[in-house]
């Protein structure tokens, strides 16, 4: 089974200027320039294609980019897979369908030229071999025809131990050039006033943000207090002034002072009502009593009465026989009065016998009410006007009663209605001087709180003018700015020392580079040539050393198993051929147990893979990943994503890189590799230009 990506798709963000839309053939050219999008479109790639998340079987170190678009896959299912940044992976299908390695993606994709499979000092690691070798140990030679020096060596840590001659001592002084060279470079590399120079300037530079960074979170800080207090005094603002709770304070207590005079008040107002109807009844009780008893005494004026309209009639008819008009008249009219008032006075004789019944009645409820004996009239007219004394004394404090509970009333809703608009809700009366109490409080805080603030203000000393209102990201701390003025104040006693170093230094580097020139740049140049110089004969001089110790070296005790398979594993043809075919020079390939993986040439030399030279290096995992590919896949095609895997080499063996590129498509791989790099593009396109729509190449930007 082959699976291949039949088509991508990154949406336009970040560098892209554009989408990147693209039906890949067998062997696929990206070209862009920097910052064109040529990175961005290799990680929507991984971020589509694999797991990126903290438990994916490859750390990816991606970018922060808000990555969109999708990539389709065939080979995988019946029908083609549609992968994007979210859903399912290939590691997915590769674990649950067709059996293959969960971090198979690590062999697929390089990244940014750096070709290495693992972090090890080799490049490859233990692992790697064991995954895809199906090994569990070390593979363990023997070589020969190393000097006497060197078999007598030994490597303890990262040092050789052993006579100092021959190869070693070449070393040795190799080794002082380089230190030398490199003691020089870590003082100039950055700048002509480098070094410890550089160093402190830096430092200056550092402190001196720091003080402006700490002014700021001063001022910062002062303004935060300012607007504290603010924001306080508005708060407070918003109660009552002390004035104006001692007011209302007053008022309460005026209130329950009036409440208990109104109780007071009302209940002997309710003593004195209490008598009115019993003045009601003793007022009545007196007219019927003068009723019921003046019809006792009445004969006297009834006999005068009747005398009276006796000469009344008599005189009628007397003046009547003797023609007296006028007379005549007056005395008849006299005649009827008289005469209806005796008739009266009869009548209420006639009426006193029952009246009497009434009489004893009234003096049983005189009895009742008073408590004592209705006697004669004075009894009743003293008792009335002791009872209209109550009446009397009953309506001026009725009145001064409505006038108290009227102003009490009204004192009381001003109250309610004051504390109401100070606390925004109905506050119930029994709740007044609670509420008048947490207010005072409220105050008193309030005003605690602004001063302590202005106190802390006034410390930090900052004028109103020079309020900073955006926070810094740094708290103002005194004892630090302080400390920080201190350091500055030795840093720059220090920096000054040293500058006057500078020239003792330029002098160093002129002994060194034998180079008469005053600029700096000049001299780093050449000194950085002499230190890459010196380190390519360290290196070549270890690497020779460490090889020879490692292979003179013999393993006491073979475990068999472990080793017979990696070896095997090593000497497959997947791997050899590849490792052949880019490198051009090395036939074979094992692991050392001290030296990880070493190349053998076809001259029967031994090269350790990690003090090889940067371009053989990537000929030679690049190779790896091709073999070790090729072998998880055990007969089936994939993809392989290049990202300038190449730029590092030399002209001459980037033909062979990517001629080897193409023989790899052709073995029914898929290529995908991206460049910068022009020479490597029109390589490719050169090689492309005979496989017809079997190349497809896409230039960004």
């Amino acid at each position: 089974m082959t699976f291949r990506i039949d088509r991508i798709k990154v949406n336009r963000a970040g560098p892209l200027e554009s989408d990147f839309e693209f039906e890949p053939g067998d062997l696929n050219l990206i070209y862009g320039q920097n910052e064109t999008g040529k990175t961005y479109v290799v990680e929507s790639l991984i971020k589509f294609l694999f797991k990126t998340n903290s438990r994916a079987p490859v750390n990816w170190n991606l970018r922060g980019w808000d990555i969109a678009g999708k990539a389709i896959v065939s080979g995988l299912k019946s029908d083609p897979v549609t992968f994007t940044t979210s859903g399912q992976k290939l590691e997915d299908y590769w674990e649950d369908g067709l059996g293959l390695p969960r971090d198979l993606s690590r062999l697929l994709v390089v990244r940014a030229g750096e070709t290495l499979l693992a972090e090890e000092g080799d490049g490859v690691g233990r692992d790697i071999l064991k995954d895809y070798l199906s090994g569990e140990g070390l593979l363990d030679r023997v070589a020969s025809n190393i000097s006497a020096t060197l078999r007598t060596a030994e490597i303890q840590g990262s040092q050789i131990i052993g006579n100092r001659a021959g190869e070693l001592k070449t070393r040795d002084r190799c080794e002082k050039l380089l230190t030398d060279l490199q003691s020089l470079i870590d003082k100039v590399e950055e700048d002509p006033a480098s070094g410890d120079a550089h160093s402190l300037r830096k430092e200056k530079e550092a402190l001196v943000a720091q003080l402006e960074t700490l002014e700021d979170a001063k001022r910062y800080q002062a303004a935060q207090l300012a607007g504290q207090i603010q924001g306080l005094r508005t708060e407070k603002g918003g109660l009552p002034t002390e004035g104006d709770l001692a007011s209302i304070e007053a008022n309460v207590t005026t209130c329950i002072s009036q409440e208990a005079e109104i109780k007071t008040k009302s209940e002997d107002l309710q003593e004195l009502e209490s008598t009115s109807a019993d003045f009601q009844w003793t007022k009545h009780a007196l007219d019927e009593y003068r009723q019921l008893t003046s019809g006792a005494g009445g004969g006297g004026h009834r006999k005068v009465f009747m005398l009276l309209a006796l000469l009344s009639v008599t005189g009628t008819v007397a003046f009547g026989l003797l023609g007296l008009r006028v007379l005549l008249i007056v005395s008849a009219v006299l005649s009827v009065v008289f005469g209806v008032m005796t008739y009266l006075d009869l009548k209420k004789a006639a009426s006193f016998a029952g009246e009497n019944t009434e009489l004893e009645n009234l003096k049983a409820e005189y009895r009742n009410r008073f408590g004592s004996d209705l006697t004669d009239r004075a009894t009743l007219q003293t008792k009335l006007e002791e009872l209209n004394k109550s009446q009397i004394l009953a309506a001026p404090l009725r009145e001064a009663l409505d006038e108290l509970s009227e102003a009490t009333g009204t004192l009381e809703r001003e109250t309610a209605a004051t504390l109401e608009a100070w606390t925004g809700s109905e506050v119930p009366a029994e709740e007044w001087r609670a509420t008048i109490r947490d207010l005072k409080e409220r105050n008193v805080g309030l005003q605690g709180q602004i001063d302590s603030i202005g106190i802390e203000l006034t410390a930090v000393g900052v004028p109103g003018h020079e309020y900073v209102e955006e926070d810094p990201g740094e708290k103002w701390d005194s004892e630090r700015y302080a400390e920080i003025t201190k350091g500055l104040s030795v840093t720059d006693e220090e920096l000054r020392q040293e500058e006057e170093n500078l020239e003792m230094l330029k002098a160093r580097v002129v002994q060194a580079t034998g180079l008469a020139t005053s600029d700096w740049e000049d001299l780093r140049t050449d000194l950085r040539d002499k230190r890459e110089e010196a380190a390519r004969e360290y290196q070549k001089h270890t690497a020779e050393s460490l090889a020879k110790i490692q292979v003179h070296t013999v393993i006491e005790e073979f475990r068999v198993d472990e080793n017979s398979r990696i070896a095997q594993g090593l000497e497959r043809g997947e791997l050899t051929e590849p490792l052949q075919a880019l490198t051009g020079r090395y036939r074979s390939i094992r692991l050392d147990d001290e030296k990880g993986l070493v190349l053998t040439s076809d001259s029967d030399e031994d090269y350790p893979l990690a003090s090889m030279s940067t371009g053989a290096r990537e000929q030679t995992f690049l190779a790896l990943r091709m073999g070790f590919a090729s072998i998880a896949m055990e007969g089936q095609t994939g993809f392989l994503i290049l990202d300038d895997a190449f730029q590092h080499s030399d002209w001459e063996r980037r033909i062979n890189l990517v001629a080897r590129t193409l023989s790899f498509v052709q073995s029914g791989w898929q290529v995908f590799y991206f460049t910068m790099d022009d020479h490597i593009k029109d390589l490719f396109e050169g090689e492309g230009a005979n496989m017809g729509d079997g190349f497809r190449s896409h230039s960004l930007g």
